[in-house]
């Protein structure tokens, strides 16, 4: 009938015997039990074993989580204040968004407030109004009145009111754009704090390699006080089937004999190998087979059925029509503003105005793909056959 709209109902993946599909959430994203699905590595024993120490011997720790972005790092950072938690302590985490450590160190002592009520409300408005501005605030208030000395030692002493405690800065490669006095100071800070850290207490933060390596290398006053450096590696071919395995079983709503389908062995090697290891990328090539193996009913995903999914497209209408929905603006400006690149994640973060960590992350995931391909010089562009179909569009 003509003006009427039709809707069409999503492929469901009951034909895979599954509730949905359960590769969409990644690690460190949204997940209640994380626990059930996260795959053990080497580095998860040592950090529990030194979680249990600051539990069990009021000690004091102090590390560090490096790896690439999509590694674990962050769900390993929240898994260390969750156990903390769960014994009672006080817990600082701080994910880093901004070059302002006025902001960071703000944000730290942000998470000792007690909960705003209409009392405290009050109280804090008329000493403002008053005129009244306390230590810690005159010493955020700039750079010239920053000391860091005086806010490690407040710190110290806040934290020194619970039994155990935690302060966790994650993505720390995010300040590097900083000026050299501001990182000096931050770190001189940092410095500070693990030097007279309260027993019970774990310092650790996480950080991407290069960054981590400039950042060693203008602190190492800082970086001799760590205890432990924990340096991730990309996942092996039997953990990405262990990780398959715990992520099915979780939405499996038909027995199967077999606990990787409707993957096959050969599938999951070849995702593994696309995704050279990193979790992240991992679960997102698995997401994307699933659901577009789901739309075709191929059974099982077998290596045939994942590099057909990802075959080259025909045209560059098919091309733009594939690429993932939270993509496609970066691909469309790639591909309209720059003329196909190559062009650097700092230029589409601009155009785009998105955090540069962001569209880093999402430009480096459509090269696992094959939408793009990037070079040496850390810059981005279409593939030569989407190249050509620009031209001709052109012509």
């Amino acid at each position: 009938m003509e003006g009427t709209l039709r809707i069409y109902a999503s492929p469901s993946y009951e034909v895979y015997g599954l509730s949905k599909n359960p590769f969409i959430e990644l690690a460190s994203e949204g997940i209640e039990d994380i626990e059930s699905i996260h795959v053990y590595q080497e580095v998860d024993m040592k950090i529990s074993s030194l979680i249990s120490d600051v539990i069990g011997n009021k000690s004091s720790i102090t590390f560090s989580i490096v790896g690439p972005l999509g590694m674990g790092k962050t769900q390993r950072l929240k898994s260390v204040a969750r156990v903390v938690e769960e014994k009672g302590g006080k817990v600082i985490y701080v994910k880093v968004d901004t070059t302002d450590i006025l902001k960071i160190t703000r944000d730290i002592f942000s998470a000792l407030k007690p909960p705003k009520n209409r009392t405290n409300i009050f109280l804090e408005n008329l000493s403002k109004k008053l005129g009244f501005i306390n230590r810690l605030e005159r010493m955020l208030s700039s750079i010239n009145e920053y000391k860091s000395r005086d806010i490690a030692e407040m710190l110290t002493q806040e934290l020194s009111k619970y039994q155990y405690s935690a302060l966790l800065l994650d993505e720390l490669e995010n300040m590097q754009g900083a000026n050299e006095k501001e990182k000096i100071l931050f770190f001189e800070m940092l410095r500070h704090f693990i030097s007279n850290m309260p027993p019970g207490s774990l310092f650790a933060f996480a950080c991407i390699p290069e960054v981590y390596e400039e950042y060693s290398k203008l602190f190492p006053a800082f970086f001799m006080r760590l205890h432990y450096e924990f340096k991730l590696r990309p996942m092996s071919y039997e953990e990405v089937v262990e990780l398959v395995k715990k992520r099915l079983a979780k939405v499996r709503i038909r027995d199967t004999a077999d606990p990787i389908y409707p993957f096959t062995e050969d599938a999951i090697r070849l995702i593994h190998e696309l995704g050279k290891g990193n979790p992240r990328q991992i679960l997102r090539l698995l997401n994307y087979v699933l659901s577009e193996a789901v739309k075709h009913k191929f059974d099982p995903i077998n290596e045939y059925v994942v590099t057909t999914i990802l075959e080259e497209p025909k045209s560059l209408e098919e091309y733009l029509t594939r690429i993932p929905t939270e993509f496609k603006p970066l691909v469309n400006v790639i591909v309209n503003k720059f003329k196909g690149g190559p062009v650097s994640y700092i230029e589409v973060a601009k155009e785009l105005k998105m955090p540069g960590t962001e569209v880093y992350e999402k430009l480096e995931h459509l090269v696992s793909l094959g939408f793009l391909v990037g070079d040496p010089r850390g810059n981005y562009k279409v593939p030569d056959y989407v190249r050509k179909f620009m031209e001709e569009k052109r012509e």
